[in-house]
């Protein structure tokens, strides 16, 4: 297991560990120059015109009478060499073009050549000192080499240098005069040099590190002294003073602001004659016991609003340990405050209608059920609105949002003031009736199904909505509150099932529909994947030549367990579960592929539903599955209902002008049986109407079923409009479709549905009894495949 390393740690690795080390610091680009001059200005206040007359001078005391004339000459010329080479480095310093990082270069250049001059007159001095000077000689040396390094700490490599060349310019000197009796000489210069090393880099090192950090901490309490005055006179927050009576000292701008009072009337107020709401006793208890605080929240009131203040403070003691008040800082906290109150609403209430969430309906039903959950008497209305969707796609979202206030407003003047109403989102909204049975929960719901269904007025239009409504019971149905709610939805679904616009109470056999319907839709969605879907084919016969023209796609399912299923057992599913997209775009490229293989006579009809319709993806659909198959688009034939006509025709009538555009036939499926309006057929040229099925099977004994055909037959005639009769199974049926002029018809009459792979085998069907032989397809007609191929799609 890893530990943090502690400070005293952390602080130890960082310290340098090598002398090299010790002359490296991290200097920001902007405190170059800074640092540069505060390197110079060391140099330049050590004395350096006096030291070297002084070390030269002396210098010659030491030589005594073994100076020579030359020698001397030399030390003179030397002394006042460096000391014009200073006055040159000083003036050159004051110029104004000069910067601080060249005058430190400058200095060590003429440092590098003192050193160098004086290391010479060393080493000359060493050659022709007598025996009894040379002691004191390498006293000077030693002496000279400490000063000059310390006076060059700034320097620190050029210091070291200089003193190593100063030894060695020295100890070669006296090589040169005595040989081997110079090495004692070389042992203690190279001590002296040794430490030298040493002394000089760690005093560089404090002189570096305290100067950045004095800087460094010289603009922080800068920056932190602006800050606090800013914070003081402009931020959120102030800072307060009182003294040991507990008078206001030196009130900021922002304080006077804050407590709406002027400078004048703040400075020597009692802090708590403003203070005096909740909180405030807290408040003067913790004065008064002088213990430090934080954050405590009071109220006080501000020019008559009231606001809300944390106050942090501790004591003032003075020198002589005596208490003389208090200091802190106070923060305006009335919004903070009015933000958390705002959160804890919206986490609890729905923000559009003002009702319970979920989540309180959550709190309040446990409540209700915690205590004795066989005892508590509850129904629980579960309530979906009926056409929303349809007002939010066509007036839009903010109506949308009106009719929801409404209902909600609706709904609460229903009910009683102890139940409880809550909406859990989108349009589902809950009731909770307490103390109510079965039969005040019907009453309620009757109430309830007529207030919703009444108009509305939206500006300038009308809408109007219905509700789906499941009544769950506790505890018969329920004793928790998600099985409560889960038995109040699975109700309401139900009434949605049988027809909207109704109610219905639980059942336990609901959840079992539910649950195989839940099943059907995942058996659906692995039949997609696993290819379970087929399309079958029934044949399209033209009444007057008696010949196939083409065929019509219908859908079947092989199921695994329950064996072929009808479309009538998973369409529905399909569509409301949107996986009726994906099998729309399979059954148009499947029915290609197989029309591909037929005679080119023969045209394929497809079923499209109201979601594929809405698909963006349909006209390239049907584009890449032409192409792919080669079918000429005239052979395609899509049919849609009426009832798809009902809304969005706009964008409804723009996808079938860019389908018949490509040359794809549309067929009006169903005509009869929705919301007929003869303002379809002018709004878009339909190729085909067909006849339901409800209108053909009692042709042949009822007049209003034969006045309406003929009136059809009629309309498509005029409109050059080709008709199809569907469920066609007598041949009085037949007989009276071909007198009233019917172009096509299809049915049991003349052939079930079959796969694709077994069409072939109508060729061997026989007529049924009686039926003329000239309306059956001569056999050359039909397409033949040899082969069954298992389908995975279709619509109808």
């Amino acid at each position: 297991m890893f530990r943090t390393p502690r400070l005293e740690h952390q602080l130890i690795a960082e310290t340098p560990i090598t002398l090299a080390a010790l002359t490296r610091h991290v200097v920001e680009p902007d405190e170059a120059e800074w640092f540069a001059r505060c390197r110079a200005d060391f140099l330049r206040s050590f004395p350096v015109s006096l030291f070297e007359c002084v070390r030269y001078a002396t210098l010659l005391c030491v030589m005594g009478n073994a100076a020579s004339p030359a020698f001397a000459w030399f030390v003179t010329l030397a002394c006042l060499t460096a000391v014009l080479t200073q006055i040159a480095v000083l003036r050159m310093e004051t110029s104004a073009r000069t910067d601080e990082r060249s005058a430190l270069s400058y200095r060590a250049g003429v440092m590098a050549l003192r050193g160098i001059a004086w290391a010479v007159a060393l080493a000359c001095a060493a050659m022709i000192a007598p025996a009894e000077a040379r002691s004191d000689l390498t006293g000077l040396v030693i002496a000279a080499m400490t000063m000059a390094s310390i006076a060059a700490i700034t320097l620190p490599w050029l210091a070291v240098g200089l003193a190593l060349i100063q030894a060695i310019s020295f100890y070669a000197g006296l090589v040169f005069a005595t040989g081997k009796l110079a090495n004692p000489t070389l042992a203690v210069l190279l001590m002296t040099a040794t430490f030298l090393h040493w002394s000089i880099f760690n005093l560089y090192y404090m002189f570096a590190t305290r100067r950045i950090r004095t800087k460094r901490l010289a603009q922080s309490n800068e920056t932190i002294q602006l800050v606090l005055n800013q914070y003081d006179d402009e931020g959120s927050d102030w800072l307060y003073e009182i003294d040991a009576d507990g008078c206001i000292l030196n009130p900021s701008s922002r304080f006077c602001t804050a407590a709406g009072l002027d400078e004048a009337r703040m400075r020597g107020l009692l802090l708590s004659t403003l203070i005096r709401g909740e909180g405030s006793g807290e408040f003067h208890k913790r004065l008064n016991a002088r213990e430090p605080f934080r954050a405590l929240s009071v109220s006080l009131v501000v020019n008559g609003v009231e606001r809300w203040w944390a106050i942090s403070g501790r004591p003032v003691m003075a020198k002589d340990n005596a208490f003389a008040g208090w200091r802190g800082f106070i923060a305006d906290i009335t919004e903070a405050r009015n933000a958390a109150a705002q959160v804890a609403w919206m986490a609890h209430y729905d923000a559009l209608t003002g009702l319970a969430n979920r989540s309180l309906l959550q709190a309040h039903l446990e409540r209700r059920l915690a205590h004795s959950p066989d005892r508590a008497r509850l129904a629980l209305l579960y309530i979906d609105l009926d056409g929303f969707k349809e007002i939010n796609d066509t007036l839009g979202h903010d109506a949308g949002d009106v009719v929801l206030n409404e209902v909600a407003h609706r709904l609460q003047s229903l009910v009683r003031p102890r139940d409880f109403v809550a909406r859990l989102g989108g349009d589902e909204f809950v009731i909770v009736a307490d103390d109510a049975g079965e039969a005040s929960a019907r009453a309620m719901v009757d109430r309830i199904l007529a207030s919703v269904a009444e108009p509305m007025q939206i500006d300038d239009r009308h809408a109007q909505v219905g509700c789906s409504i499941g009544i769950a019971l506790a505890p018969q149905h329920a004793t928790s509150v998600a099985d409560l709610l889960q038995a109040g939805d699975i109700a309401m679904y139900k009434a949605k099932t049988s027809g909207r616009h109704c109610y219905a109470i639980f059942h336990p056999d609901m959840q079992t529909h539910l649950r195989e319907r839940r099943q059907l839709e995942l058996d659906l969605r692995t039949a997609m994947r696993d290819g379970q879907l087929e399309l079958y084919y029934q044949p399209l016969l033209d009444l007057t030549t008696g010949q196939t023209t083409g065929y019509e796609a219908l859908m079947r399912w092989h199921h695994p367990e329950a064996g072929l299923i009808q479309p009538s057992g998973f369409i529905a599913v399909a569509e409301e579960t949107g996986v009726i997209v994906e099998i729309g775009r399979w059954a148009i490229r499947t029915a290609l592929a197989d029309a591909a293989t037929w005679p080119e006579t023969f045209s394929v009809a497809v079923n499209v539903s109201p979601a594929q319709m809405r698909d963006p993806h349909l006209v390239p659909t049907v584009v890449a599955a032409l192409a792919s198959s080669g079918v000429s688009p005239h052979r395609l034939e899509l049919e849609i209902t009426e009832n798809l006509l009902l809304r969005d025709t706009d964008e409804i009538m723009a996808i079938l002008h860019q389908l018949r555009l490509i040359g794809v036939r549309i067929a009006l499926d169903d005509f009869g049986t929705g919301y007929s309006s003869l303002n379809y057929l002018r709004s878009f040229p339909f190729d085909k109407i067909k006849i339901d099925r409800c209108f053909i099977a009692e042709l042949a004994t009822r007049e209003d079923c034969q006045a309406i055909v003929r009136s059809v037959l009629s309309l498509a005639g005029e409109l050059n409009m080709v008709t199809t009769a569907e469920g066609v199974e007598g041949l009085e049926q037949l007989e009276a479709l071909r007198a009233s002029g019917c172009d096509q018809a299809q049915g049991y009459l003349f052939s079930h549905a079959l796969p694709a792979g077994e069409l072939a085998l109508q060729r061997q069907t026989q007529a049924p009894a009686g039926l003329p032989a000239a309306i059956l397809p001569p056999a050359e007609t039909l397409p033949h495949s040899t082969s069954k191929r298992t389908r995975r799609a279709g619509i109808k």
